[in-house]
């Protein structure tokens, strides 16, 4: 460590630093990687990108994998998953950068540090109803009490003419204990949109239930209580009826919901959780800044708050001015020409115990020729880095 730099700067410096940049680091000596391997720092560098709206990313799933920095949407660059993955598998939301990859079984993943964990095998022990067929739900949350990361896997079973909903059967990962247990059944039915249901907000994971007996309304399951509870109902003037289409989402670590008309998409926002009178109406679009029947998913804010960026129907990218009411295209080289889109926070994050997580790279290794040599380009590193500075 150079002795002219106080360790508080050194911290400080890092701390801003892009994940890829910081593992970079790791190299320099053998202090800065304890430094950067620590929970402490790990948590500082994520309050800090989290607080700054920095190092912020699109993860783009479909056709491969891809990332696309939020502060100049210029490229869409291939992310490579370290285990086996198909184009069929979707991916979740994310929760302090980490996703939940929807395979057989499902992988716990964190893109930046490349830091995976593939979770236990999870068997159904429900008996299925006659006449019925099955289909598998994935909810991804964070636990802040416990610091902990739970995967819910629910199984529905629906008739298969009828397709009516016949009950299900629901069991909880958590990253801690590395297991999984069954908990109560959830009592109401899942959208299946590629497998999972990924608003989670406040803790919790939502669900937009219709009920023939009442208004609908969004339930809520609290993946640290593990239970269930009705958050609130719609905005004011939204109905689920014919040729409407409501479906929630999340921007900014807010509720929001859908509604996709046969001309136009209007997207409301609940900007106090829990508080049915801070609905507001951000935004209505419709042609010829949009395509007919086009679906629209809210991803982000600018950083002044002026604008809102928008996925047309999995297939564009769009930043609509919240003053002006425009659109402008967002051109991105590289980008799919269909794709599904989740916004991401860069982090050091890690899965489990360094033990429990697998990595990309090399083994252990020898003290060789080659090892000595790379503790000497490292001592060499951290006298040159106070001359950076």
């Amino acid at each position: 460590m150079p002795k002219n730099l106080p360790f508080e700067i050194i911290d400080d410096i890092l701390r801003r630093m892009p994940v890829k940049s910081v593992k970079r680091f790791r190299a320099v000596a053998k202090s800065w990687c304890s430094l950067i391997d620590s929970e402490s720092f790990i948590k500082l560098h994520l309050r800090h990108s989290l607080k700054s709206n920095s190092n912020r990313n699109l993860i783009i799933g479909g056709l491969g994998v891809y990332s696309i920095d939020l502060d100049s949407l210029d490229k869409a660059h291939v992310i490579k998953p370290p285990f086996y993955y198909k184009s069929v598998n979707g991916i979740s939301n994310s929760c302090n950068g980490i996703v939940l990859v929807m395979s057989d079984p499902p992988v716990l993943w964190n893109p930046f540090s490349r830091d995976y964990k593939v979770l236990p095998v999870c068997s159904t022990e429900f008996t299925a109803p006659v006449e019925s067929y099955s289909k598998v739900a994935y909810g991804f949350g964070y636990d802040s009490r416990n610091d902990d990361y739970k995967v819910v896997r629910v199984v529905e079973f629906r008739h298969k003419i009828a397709h009516i909903w016949m009950g299900s059967e629901a069991k909880i990962y958590s990253l801690k204990s590395n297991s999984w247990r069954k908990i109560d059944d959830f009592p109401y039915p899942l959208p299946f949109l590629r497998g999972n249901w990924r608003v989670h907000v406040n803790g919790a994971l939502h669900t937009l239930v219709e009920d023939t007996d009442a208004a609908p309304m969004i339930m809520a399951f609290n993946v640290e209580t593990e239970k269930h509870y009705p958050a609130m109902m719609l905005p004011p003037g939204v109905r689920i009826q014919g040729g409407v289409d409501v479906n929630l989402d999340v921007i900014e670590g807010c509720l929001a919901v859908v509604c996709t008309y046969r001309h136009r998409s209007v997207i409301w926002v609940m900007k106090d959780y829990g508080v049915k009178e801070s609905w507001s109406k951000l935004l209505s679009i419709s042609p010829p800044s949009i395509e007919r029947n086009d679906f629209v998913k809210p991803l982000i804010y600018s950083r002044d708050g002026d604008k809102v960026l928008l996925n047309c129907d999995d297939k564009r990218l769009v930043w609509y001015d919240l003053r002006k009411k425009t659109v402008d295209d967002v051109i991105v080289e590289s980008l799919p020409f269909v794709f599904y889109a989740e916004a991401c926070v860069e982090s050091l994050v890690s899965l489990s115990d360094r033990d429990e997580v697998k990595k990309l790279g090399p083994g252990p290794q020898k003290k060789t020729r080659a090892y000595k040599m790379r503790n000497k380009r490292d001592d060499f590193l951290s006298e040159g880095f106070k001359l950076v500075l």
